[in-house]
């Protein structure tokens, strides 16, 4: 793995509590497994930076980073900036959540040079956060913002969630008008799904909640578009809203496949065009760094018809779309032109309409079954993989 990466990915498994819908790795607060966890990921960086990169993104997830103390957050930012080459220029994100997050963390953050605050609000009824057993309320929401704004840290994303359980489209659109009053840069929208083993889903399974209609989750994500580019936050990606120049860079690394590295259990990397994971449980992933081995398990190289369908649904989410020199294919997606899902530009940019944003899923699946029965598009799109940019 000799191509360089240029963004990093820590992942801080600690939550204060569990939400219901949430499958992403995370266990809870002990002070123990910190700083086990601790002592792990400083190894990893050690036994990681000599891989070559220039580091011009940083983005520290969860769980949730805050859990953390400012002991425990310093001892990682410490030894990061130590073992790896950081530009100067770097967008340094950290996610936090709402009512767990003081004082002397923000400016622990200031003085690493984090730019960027993530805030995990998904909502601003205080219904529907008791009823994703968040552990913050809508007022918590205000005052961290407020916080983190007096304290110098402008660029503030938000996440909200729509396709709640028992969520109206009334109730989504305060949420709406609520955030954009905030004076924050970002908001990442994203549609609420029930994921398997989440107590969320087992209790739809039993038939304990209903989910807004399919019409009203369709009207949600529409008039959510409308509305913030009207305040402003232009969409740049199907889940994805931003004022100008404060698109989150980190993220559009993802989308475009660059290389970036993963630490911490069950982080992600790419690099070289290889996929490649850490071991998901926590003392699994100490145990093999304690033996001064990378925890990195299912390796895969990305090539062939792998590649090109990476390269079609990631470009796609993005609001510019792709660029596809290939006849036939153009041909294919004139039909979705003809229903207003997707746009196709003089210079064969192909890109989602707001309504093909929300079908995306659909339209990935009878593009790529296409390209599979093609024998033209096989010919042209796999073997070179040079039209598809």
């Amino acid at each position: 793995m000799e191509e360089k990466f240029s963004s990093l990915y820590l992942h801080i498994p600690f939550c204060l509590k569990k939400c219901n819908y949430c499958a992403f790795y995370s266990i809870p607060y002990d002070t123990e497994k910190v700083e086990l966890f601790v002592s792990a990921i400083i190894k990893e960086m050690d036994l990681t930076h000599i891989i070559p990169h220039n580091i011009e993104t940083i983005y520290i997830g969860g769980g949730t980073p805050s859990s953390l103390s400012v002991k425990y957050l310093g001892k990682i930012f410490e030894n990061l900036f130590k073992l790896y080459k950081i530009d100067k220029n770097v967008e340094f994100t950290v996610e936090i959540n709402p009512g767990s997050i003081t004082k002397e963390q923000i400016e622990l953050f200031k003085s690493y040079g984090v730019n960027r605050i993530s805030i995990g609000a998904q909502s601003f009824l205080d219904k529907e956060l008791k009823f994703l057993n968040r552990i913050h309320n809508s007022k918590d929401i205000i005052a961290t913002v407020k916080a983190l704004l007096s304290l110098g840290i402008d660029n503030i994303s938000i996440d909200l969630l729509y396709g709640i359980p028992h969520q109206t489209f009334e109730d989504f659109k305060l949420s709406l008008q609520k955030v954009t009053l905030l004076g924050i840069k970002h908001i990442s929208l994203y549609e609420l799904s029930l994921e398997k083993k989440t107590p969320l889903a087992r209790k739809f399974k039993k038939g304990q909640i209903v989910l807004p209609s399919e019409k009203t989750v369709e009207k949600m994500y529409l008039y959510a578009s409308e509305f913030l580019n009207k305040k402003g936050f232009h969409k740049y990606e199907i889940s994805n809203f931003a004022k100008k120049d404060y698109e989150c860079k980190h993220n559009i690394v993802y989308w475009q496949r660059k290389p970036y590295l993963g630490l911490g259990p069950s982080a992600h990397s790419f690099i070289g065009e290889i996929r490649f994971s850490n071991c998901e449980e926590l003392f699994s992933y100490a145990e093999n760094l304690g033996s001064n081995k990378l925890a990195w398990i299912e390796r895969e190289k990305i090539e062939g018809f792998e590649k090109l369908k990476e390269k079609i649904i990631l470009g796609l989410r993005m609001k510019d779309g792709i660029k596809i020199s290939n006849s036939c294919l153009i041909e294919f997606f004139k039909d979705f032109m003809s229903l207003n899902l997707v746009n196709i530009r003089d210079t064969n940019k192909v890109s989602l309409t707001d309504r093909g944003m929300l079908v995306s899923n659909e339209i990935f699946a009878k593009v790529l079954l296409h390209i599979e029965n093609c024998l033209v598009c096989k010919e042209e799109l796999v073997n070179p993989l040079l039209n598809v940019k």
